[in-house]
């Protein structure tokens, strides 16, 4: 049996800051699953099975996995087979596809919907999000797609939730600002960071007002509140790690925050998010959104102008 499955990568709207030893996130947090305009951008992943003993081979972007990196995948496997009493040997070969930021999220999400279509469980969205889990802290959101929500306010029982669609938002168009660094400060250093930071506090007690800011931003039709909230929310990640004594934006990811700022100066709609990576996400719609186009061109940053994505899902 053969299965292919494709998911998004993602983004940040609200900065995933820490998380509990099982990657569930520390406080509710949002994101946007993303593609190019092409739909491009995205993780494929292929399982082939055959009847076994659970034995897995892992190929990612061609190059197989040791088997001490496969921990978390068998124990994914582990509850596919306790739920359907099925064993199979696995060949799993996910691929990025143009993907510069949020592949984990994707790649843990494309491959448990490939594993629910092999072993024919009947998990539902919510619980195959919590497996997916298990490979990445915020891979809910590209298991639903659109602009998302992780809720943790029962931990240790959380949930994701769609809060808009891909249709929802057709009309935002999305900037993938790209800088190349050798190097990223990892989700790890992030976490440890942040928590040990006296202003983290302040963080946890601000993120309840400024989701209530976005999803009150999309309800009444007002983005420059949903936006504004969602930037106010990552700097607020960002200072925290800088303050910290790490730094994720570099010196040219800094100037392209300023840049934002300055064309937002101009009355023209423009904010921007960032997550742990080098790329600096850059929102707007409407008219205003080919002229910063325009704006971000004459300042020399290059750019992949993306659209808001739908949730993993079987193409074949």
């Amino acid at each position: 049996m053969k299965v292919t499955a494709v998911a998004y990568p993602t983004i940040p709207v609200v900065f995933v800051s820490s998380a509990y030893p099982n990657r569930v996130p520390l406080h509710n947090s949002m994101g946007l699953a993303i593609t190019d305009l092409r739909g491009e951008v995205r993780t494929e992943t292929v399982v082939e099975a055959k009847e076994g003993s659970g034995n897995v081979e892992f190929f990612f972007d061609g190059k197989q996995l040791e088997p001490d990196k496969l921990d978390d995948t068998r124990k994914i496997m582990c509850i596919f087979e306790d739920k359907s009493g099925k064993k199979f040997d696995l060949k799993i070969d996910s691929r990025n596809h143009n993907i510069y930021s949020g592949s984990s999220d994707a790649g843990a999400a494309a491959l448990v919907v490939a594993l629910q279509e092999i072993y024919g469980t009947n998990f539902n969205r919510d619980q195959l999000a919590e497996i997916s889990m298990i490979l990445s802290e915020s891979s809910i959101r590209a298991m639903y797609g659109g602009l998302n929500e992780i809720n943790v306010d029962g931990y240790p029982h959380f949930y994701g939730r769609m809060i808009a669609s891909e249709k929802d938002l057709k009309d935002l168009r999305i900037f993938g600002l790209t800088f190349d660094y050798e190097s990223r400060v990892s989700a790890a250093q992030i976490f440890q960071a942040t928590r040990a930071n006296p202003f983290y506090q302040a963080r946890l007690d601000m993120i309840p007002t400024w989701i209530g800011e976005i999803k009150l931003g999309l309800l009444t039709n007002n983005w420059d509140k949903t936006f504004m909230a969602a930037e106010q929310n990552c700097a607020n990640a960002h200072y925290l790690i800088e303050t910290s004594g790490l730094r994720c934006r570099k010196k040219e990811m800094m100037e392209a925050c300023i840049a934002v700022e300055e064309i937002r100066d101009k009355g023209i709609s423009c904010y921007w998010t960032a997550g742990g990576g080098r790329v600096i996400n850059v929102f707007s719609w409407g008219d205003d959104a080919e002229k910063v186009r325009k704006e971000l061109e004459s300042r020399g940053f290059k750019y992949i102008e993306c659209r808001v994505a739908s949730g993993a899902s079987i193409v074949k």
